[in-house]
């Protein structure tokens, strides 16, 4: 059966144009109406030119964004009914595509042959998406739907701290953030809040006081620059969340810090090359992973964690007090040039009006 869809696409950077998209609605499928969706920084960089040109060939013409919920219209899945609320994995791994691919050993986020969602693949800017059924997670009647539209981004932040096989030791007991924005703040509230991690084991590097005053409830802070990463001990894993042109002294920062064996995780997204302190991470027996995408693990982790109240409070640092009502592209354009030209600590939310 196929099914018609109105998106908004963006053609070129800056400018959106109304499209119609045709999908297949096929066994286990579900027809999901997006009702919200959250704007992250990869849409921005889209959005205002700032990928490679040749990224931008490949990938545009497109709908943007991969963090939204819907409601469901129509099923073929056993597990999802007419007007079921639903969050969407943007994550399609190539066994839940239409198509025949080679079986993969990988998790679902590291499937070379899945796509995702507002990457290369039409995403949540339209108002009817056929979604396998297995790759959305129902949100409870009971759950603030502003708090659900973050579990996307926790869940990228959630994601390399399941992968770890010990995120502190009896020697290091510590854990260590560097950024001080919204990925940091995910990756922190996680660690606190789902895996335990106490205040005086939890700490937080940034460069203003200001975005740090908001981790103060639940971790320890500190400036980057009056603090001697070089004389610390007690820190086993490190979590790089700054990205862009501060990745290189965030790294080489935390590779000073680090104790013997740590793991740092990358989490920090740069268009750039950045040169890091091979030397000692050979001394240290350092372990680096990199990690910026999640599975339905992390999306269904999340949906039961929110139902930490003081969790939920935590979160709601980062949802607008507002939201952009979406009915065309100019409407469109308007909260994408606000959120270009004034970002700040928090999501820019979109209420689509379809």
């Amino acid at each position: 059966m196929k099914i018609e869809s109105n998106a908004f696409r963006l053609i070129e950077p800056g400018k959106f144009k109304r499209d119609t998209l045709i999908h297949d609605f096929e066994d286990r499928d579900i027809i999901v109406r997006p009702t919200k969706a959250s704007v992250c920084h990869a849409d921005l960089r889209y959005y205002t030119g700032k990928r490679r040109p040749e990224a931008l060939a490949k990938k545009l013409p497109m709908a943007l964004f991969h963090e939204g919920i819907g409601i469901v219209e129509d099923s073929n899945h056993p597990d999802f009914q007419l007007g079921d609320k639903v969050v969407i994995v943007p994550n399609v791994p190539s066994r839940l595509r239409k198509g025949i691919y080679p079986t993969s050993t990988l998790q679902d986020n590291y499937d070379e042959n899945a796509v995702f969602m507002g990457s290369g693949f039409d995403g949540i800017c339209q108002d009817r998406m056929v979604v396998p059924g297995d790759n959305v997670v129902k949100v409870p009647e009971d759950l603030d739907e502003d708090v659900a539209l973050l579990a996307e981004l926790c869940s990228v932040s959630l994601y390399p701290i399941n992968q770890l096989e010990h995120i502190t030791t009896t020697e290091s007991p510590q854990v260590a953030i560097f950024g001080d924005g919204p990925v940091g703040y995910l990756a922190a509230t996680a660690l606190h809040y789902i895996y335990g991690i106490d205040k005086a084991n939890l700490i937080v590097f940034g460069a203003v006081q200001e975005k740090l005053a908001a981790f103060e409830h639940f971790a320890t802070t500190h400036l980057v620059f009056d603090f001697d990463f070089n004389q610390h001990r007690g820190v086993h894993t490190i979590f790089e969340c700054t990205g862009g042109q501060f990745s290189e002294s965030a790294i080489n920062q935390a590779i000073d810090l680090i104790d013997r064996q740590g793991h740092i995780v990358l989490m920090g997204v740069t268009e750039e090359r950045v040169g890091i302190n091979t030397r000692d991470i050979l001394e240290k027996g350092l372990t680096f992973s990199g990690s910026s995408r999640s599975t339905k693990r992390e999306f269904e982790q999340l949906i039961n964690a929110f139902s930490n109240q003081q969790y939920q409070q935590a979160l709601r640092q980062l949802i607008p007090e507002v939201y952009y009502h979406i009915h065309n592209t100019s409407d469109l354009k308007h909260a994408m040039d606000d959120t270009a030209a004034h970002k700040g600590w928090k999501k820019t939310y979109l209420q689509y009006h379809w």
